[in-house]
């Protein structure tokens, strides 16, 4: 079963369970002017996605959610790293007794079903599903498969959840909205669609290190992510970290909020901000250049400051972190509470840069034995 066409005319939600109901294997490849998406499926389960945004590194999504420590995650990279066999960041946290694997599967289903909802958003441009007999393990470097489930998620319980989400996103303002699935979703039946194949016979096959090579992705590791907030928190009263997505920006960390509270750190992490308006989140990323000065009151701005608390700020700034001209992150602060002035803010610049310039650009999956 290959199948190809618009996704206008057949959506996301609509592969997902077609693929799912159908238990193929194989690769489907999202292609549209704003940007790339791939999802590997074993026997009709989701396995791996991805895009060609910018994302967070497991490591640091378990450090600003508190489930390991610095020291935790630095021990569990040294043993990957002196490993002479393929390990996954997970096992060796779970090896360690450092996180239950169900923990570890938790937050890599989140993190697939977060990409997911981003790519389900894109509506002109093109899919094309290409079945392909993947193999159970080996040959895919243990960076690239960070985010690689090994059981697989179901398809078709994250196409019901994204149509939720879309539901609930129509009530709440500023949450993270998803197109609604198309009416026949549900039948698992592809329409008539002009360029859709269907069963060519033999399935090509194919490692996941090959697959996963083609999709390289910008990550912002754990350590940038606490060197960019112990940076901000030297300088500003408080702040919150934004990893730049294709549609919006999401909180990753922050400082000043509540050392060590759990509540502040989830909310942050589920803050997302779409950067479709007049905003002065949209005008850093967009020119790349820092902003300093009273904040306008947008609907972006009210949203954020809303998450923040604290009254409206006097100043504010945002500065970009950026990987050669791409802006990866943004960082926002100011000086609630207790108003406090801002200081100068060119160290903290010069720093952000240098941080970014660490950030080196996406290397293929590297290749290891089976």
């Amino acid at each position: 079963m290959s199948l190809a066409g618009h996704l206008s005319e057949l959506g996301l939600p609509d592969l997902l369970q077609i693929v799912a109901m159908a238990e193929k294997s194989g690769r489907l490849d999202l292609t549209t002017r704003d940007g790339e998406g791939l999802i590997v499926f074993r026997a009709g389960r989701i396995i791996y996605a991805a895009s060609n945004a910018a994302r967070e590194t497991l490591g640091s999504m378990l450090v600003c959610r508190r489930l390991i420590s610095e020291e935790t995650l630095r021990r569990a990279l040294d043993r990957q790293h002196r490993s002479h066999e393929e390990r996954r960041l997970g096992s060796i946290l779970v090896q360690m007794g450092a996180m239950s694997q169900d923990a570890v599967e938790a937050v890599i289903y989140e993190q697939v079903q977060h990409v997911i909802g981003e790519l389900v958003k894109l509506r002109d441009g093109y899919f094309k599903f290409e079945p392909m007999e993947i193999p159970d393990h080996g040959e895919v470097g243990v960076d690239a498969r960070e985010f690689l489930a090994r059981e697989g998620f179901n398809a078709n319980k994250i196409a019901l959840e994204l149509s939720r989400l879309a539901d609930e996103a129509k009530q709440v303002p500023g949450a993270r909205a998803v197109p609604t699935p198309p009416a026949n979703a549900a039948t698992g039946r592809a329409r008539s669609t002009k360029g859709t194949t269907t069963d060519r016979g033999t399935k090509p096959s194919s490692s996941l290190g090959t697959i996963l090579a083609d999709q390289p992705v910008t990550s912002l590791t754990a350590e940038a992510t606490m060197e960019v907030l112990r940076a901000g928190a030297a300088v500003l009263s408080r702040g919150v970290l934004l990893l730049v997505e294709r549609f919006g920006v999401t909180g990753v960390g922050q400082f000043g909020l509540g050392e060590g509270d759990k509540a502040v750190d989830e909310g942050i992490r589920n803050l997302w901000i779409p950067l479709d308006g007049a905003s002065v989140l949209a005008d850093v990323v967009v020119s790349g250049t820092a902003f300093r000065g009273p904040l306008p009151h947008t609907e972006v701005s009210e949203l954020l400051v809303g998450e923040l608390g604290g009254g409206w700020p006097t100043e504010a700034a945002v500065l970009p972190v950026k990987v050669g001209p791409r802006v990866v992150a943004l960082l926002y602060g100011d000086g609630i509470p207790g108003g406090a002035a801002m200081p100068a803010l060119a160290r903290l610049e010069a720093r952000l840069a240098e941080i970014g310039a660490a950030m080196t650009s996406p290397e293929p999956a590297r290749q290891q034995p089976s």
